[in-house]
This record gives structure tokens, sequence and C-alpha cells, in this order.
């Protein structure tokens, strides 16, 4: 029978490197819980960055809408096509403009409708189809806060495990790929 020194599973070797293996799991476990505590944090801060941006091209747009009101039915639409329409390249650059605006305000509508649902599809939506402008903003604004409520909580200890389990089918994986094979007599 082997020693404890021959490189099998039971050598210090293992021991040790399953010692450190335990501290890595513990440290990315412990980072992986505070970055799923700051989701939501996170989530909060885009919602109130969309509605500053939504609340200004909508008090930037109020005057045009104002207009269309009056002589358009309320049609934002025919208020832009009047003025790309017009014979005078200034009101085709400002049917241009208004138009810009005017998207990016459906844009924001969209987004804010978008994030009326639960964390884990506002989470989604933000990682997938969001304004990447404003997320990037965001990311580059953001102020980290422990915001310790439900949610947060959950959210924190959901990514934690998964994680968690991730490595561990790693760890599982790697081992029995470097564990020696044995024979028949073995």
């Amino acid at each position: 029978m082997p020693g404890p020194e021959s490189g099998l599973p039971h050598s210090r070797e293992y021991r040790d490197m399953s010692f450190f293996t335990r501290l890595l799991f513990i440290a990315i476990a412990a980072g992986t819980l505070l970055v799923g505590i700051q989701l939501p944090n996170f989530v909060d801060q885009y919602e109130k960055r969309l509605d500053a941006h939504f609340i200004e091209v909508q008090t930037n747009l109020k005057p045009f809408q104002d207009i269309a009101n009056q002589f358009h039915n309320g049609s934002m639409e025919e208020l832009i096509l009047k003025h790309k329409r017009s014979d005078d390249p200034t009101f085709n650059m400002e049917g241009d403009a208004i138009d810009k605006m005017y998207r990016r305000f459906q844009r924001f509508a969209n987004e804010r409708g978008q994030l009326q649902t639960a964390l884990p599809q506002q989470l989604l939506f933000i990682a997938s189809r969001a304004d990447r402008e404003l997320v990037a903003e965001t990311r580059q604004n953001y102020s980290f806060g422990l915001l310790l409520n439900t949610e947060a909580v959950i959210t924190g200890f959901v990514l934690m495990f998964c994680v968690i389990v991730v490595l561990e089918l790693m760890a599982a994986v790697i081992r029995t790929l470097l564990r020696p094979a044995r024979g028949p007599l073995d």
C-alpha cells in the first residue's frame, strides 16, 4: 500500500490544495454575495437616471407637443412630417431635431414600462436590452451602498449559491480528470 506521500488524494499536497481551494471558494462566495447585494441598488440607480432623462426630454418636448395639440390633433408625427416636408431647410433640420427628441422620449417611456416588473426581469432587461448609454452612465456614476433589504439579501445569496455550485462542479470535474487511473488490483 502506498505511503502518505505517494501522490494519492490523502497526500499532504492534496490537503494543502484543498485548504487553499476552500479559502478561494470562501473569498469568491463573499465577493459574489457583495456583488449580489449591489444589484438591486444598481437597478434603483438606473431607474432614477432613466427617470431623470425621461423628465428632461419630456420637458424639452412639451412646447412641440403643445403645437401638435393645437394644430395636428396632438400628433407629434404629423408635426414632424410638416417640418420635414417644408421647403425651408431650417424647418427640415428642426423636424429632424424634434424627431430625434421624440424617439428618445418614446424609448425612455418604453424602458420605464419594461422596468415595471420583478427584480430578476429588471436585471435581465438591463443586461440585455436597456439603453447602453444609460447603463454606461449608471456604471460610471454608480455609488456603492449596502442596502440590506430583503430583496438585496436574497439576490446576494442566490447569486452566491449559483457561483458556488458552478465552482464546485468545476472542481469535481478537475478532480476527476486529475485522479490517477486505477488498475484492477487497486
